[in-house]
């Protein structure tokens, strides 16, 4: 059964006339005939009965005319849906991020894309780096902004920006009015750090791992605000990404060796073909970020 049968079955159905059905639908009348009866062959039997005061539908016909309808009416309603998604005036996206970081960055991002695409819904989905890298993977996210430890070979990334690691210190200590330490000088102190599978944990302990050392693990927690407040309770030091330097308690040190950063980048699959509503987010983002 083919689209243009279905059509010239309408056609003649209502134009009662199978010369009328062939112009409307710009064919020639023996092209439309041979048409219909290859769908009456398929449909096994008679659409049509053909008399002198015309053509009317069979009982067969009867039955297959709202189902005809059906067809090409979802035919033509898919046809929109997918126009419309083409042309970014409806769709959705699924983007992942880092919980605390998107605190910082998500608020200019989605506010500069619903301005440009009000009818694009924007799916949010928290996780550690590592885990977003697998929701990539999975096809449960289409794009994710993730540091190095969310990084794979399955994945394709662009780099948004590059900030310093700090240290956090209690606010009394006496370390706390230098202007930069070595993470030697701390080799002795107690460290707070997020609990493991968290991807700025990997960055931490590869930081100590440069220095030399292994460092003296006193608390975990799931969150950065957590490990601060812990920090200005005087409970222990900590690394913390510039971005969320911000806690009144805490005194935050430079680190001079080893020097240490964090890079947050955008994900998405390796191979996979970013649907335009995807791809309408990735470029917000890269302007955001002015990587356009």
């Amino acid at each position: 059964m083919e689209t243009h049968q279905l059509r010239y079955f309408l056609a003649v159905t209502q134009t009662g006339r199978f010369t009328a059905a062939a112009r409307q639908c710009n064919v020639s009348q023996p092209s439309l005939s041979i048409q219909i009866a290859k769908l009456e062959d398929e449909l096994g039997g008679a659409l049509f009965e053909r008399g002198k005061k015309g053509i009317k539908l069979t009982s067969r016909g009867e039955m297959f005319l709202p189902r005809a309808n059906a067809i090409l009416g979802e035919m033509e309603s898919a046809r929109k849906e997918v126009e419309a998604l083409s042309n970014l005036s409806l769709g959705s996206v699924t983007l992942g991020c880092l919980p605390t970081t998107g605190a910082h960055v998500l608020p200019k991002i989605l506010t500069t894309f619903r301005k440009s695409y009000p009818q694009i819904a924007v799916q949010l989905k928290e996780e550690s780096s590592p885990g977003l890298a697998r929701n990539l993977e999975q096809g449960e996210v289409e794009l994710a902004i993730v540091d190095e430890a969310g990084l794979k070979p399955t994945l394709d990334h662009i780099v948004l920006l590059k900030e310093d690691l700090l240290l956090a210190l209690p606010p009394h200590h006496a370390f706390s009015q230098k202007r930069s330490l070595a993470l030697k000088q701390l080799a002795n102190e107690p460290f707070i750090l997020m609990k493991p599978g968290h991807g700025f944990r990997q960055i931490t302990l590869e930081l100590f791992r440069k220095a030399g050392l292994t460092p003296q693990v006193v608390f975990e927690s799931d969150g950065i605000e957590t490990v601060q407040a812990l920090v200005a309770a005087g409970l222990g030091f900590s690394v913390v990404p510039r971005m969320v330097a911000k806690v009144a308690k805490v005194s935050y040190v430079e680190l001079s060796q080893p020097q240490a950063s964090r890079t947050l980048c955008l994900a998405w699959r390796k191979k996979s073909k970013l649907s335009p509503a995807a791809q309408a987010l990735n470029r917000v983002i890269q302007e955001t970020f002015n990587l356009h």
